[in-house]
């Protein structure tokens, strides 16, 4: 008798099937690939290398911020260390559903750099931390400056959209700061959850299990303190992150140059992909494959052209995400499966 999918099984055979379909969509579709192909010799290109000297210059800031943190704590953690880490989290960030195995594969990956996990743990929880408040108030300011814009082409649901993602990121950063600053608060939302689990019978010994969490998250707690302590260091690595969004965010117009259009406004544009990143940033897919395509076709149909904008999308997805995979999958390799697997496991236990 054949075996049940298990709703694992089933949720990878989307998150896999789903990104190839949008791939073979734009590379067969009317305007996608074979149309682009054609347009190659008419294309600026400097501005397409402006667009992926944008993307790794995204990569060579968020190195050195991981680098600044780090180095706090650990002195013989060194640039070419962040670089590598970097690399390792940005590869599996894009090919895992939410981009879940970024960071615990950035953890692994300095624990064989020889990093202390506590060390490691707080300085990406440090960077997250940053990254997530600059992007929030970057994408609502830019957003609101430029709300005409979005008020006079963007359908209701669209804006309901980017609405949910503005206050998702605002919840998350909200809930981090609790467990980051607030010792009695967490030490009290961590122990109803533990007594929770003890009364259905997923776990036992409640107590003691939440006091062993409690005790690692006092690193935590330290570590975020002094961060904010530090003035000089929190406002280097805000401007640093505000620098890479910018990056980030300016590569639509330079496809949009690329392609000889003119008359676009940059910040407009900017505001256009705050606006797709804010919409597509929980799509529970690898690169958040739909949500991405979708809200871009959605916003830059304004500046391209119906028989250019399915081109522009594939050219967007090829420097932002499948880029990452190309030239990242040969410098991710940082031990076997088994290796990976047992390491994960440990961290996990040490977790519990």
């Amino acid at each position: 008798m054949a075996k049940k999918l298990s709703g694992k099984a089933i949720f990878n055979i989307v998150s896999l099937t789903v990104p190839i379909g949008f791939i073979i969509y734009f590379f067969m579709s009317e305007n996608g690939l074979i149309d682009l192909s054609e347009k190659l010799t008419s294309f600026n290109w400097i501005w397409i290398l402006i667009g992926v000297l944008c993307q790794f210059g995204n990569v060579a800031i968020d190195s050195y911020v991981l680098f600044r943190f780090t180095n706090n704590y650990d002195k013989n953690y060194t640039l070419a260390k962040a670089i590598k880490a970097t690399v390792v989290g940005q590869f599996y960030s894009v090919i895992t559903p939410g981009a879940v195995g970024g960071q615990p594969m950035q953890i692994y990956c300095m624990r064989k750099q020889n990093v202390d996990m506590g060390v490691a743990s707080s300085s990406l929880v440090q960077k997250f931390l940053v990254y997530q408040t600059t992007i929030t108030l970057y994408s609502l300011i830019a957003s609101l400056c430029n709300f005409d814009l979005f008020q006079g082409n963007m359908s209701e649901i669209m804006l309901t959209l980017a609405v949910f993602g503005f206050v998702s990121h605002a919840v998350v950063i909200v809930i981090l700061y609790m467990f980051s600053f607030n010792r009695k608060w967490t030490k009290s939302v961590i122990g109803g959850i533990f007594n929770f689990l003890s009364k259905i019978k997923i776990i036992k010994n409640p107590e003691e299990k939440s006091e062993n969490i409690t005790n690692q998250l006092e690193f935590f707690h330290q570590s975020n303190t002094n961060l904010y302590k530090n003035k000089k260091m929190l406002v280097i690595t805000c401007l640093l992150t505000i620098m890479q969004l910018t990056l980030i965010f300016f590569i639509p117009y330079a496809i949009y140059r690329a392609f000889n259009f003119q008359g676009a406004k940059p910040f407009d544009m900017i505001t256009g992909q705050a606006f797709v990143t804010m919409v597509s940033s929980f799509m529970p897919l690898p690169g958040g494959s739909g949500a991405a395509e979708g809200s871009f076709y959605i916003f830059f149909s304004m500046f391209f052209t119906q028989d250019t904008i399915k081109s522009a999308i594939l050219i967007w997805r090829i420097i932002t995400y499948f880029l990452n995979i190309i030239v990242f999958a040969p410098f991710s390799r940082i031990g076997n499966k088994y290796e990976i697997k047992e390491s994960l496991e440990t961290i996990k236990h040490s977790e519990e």
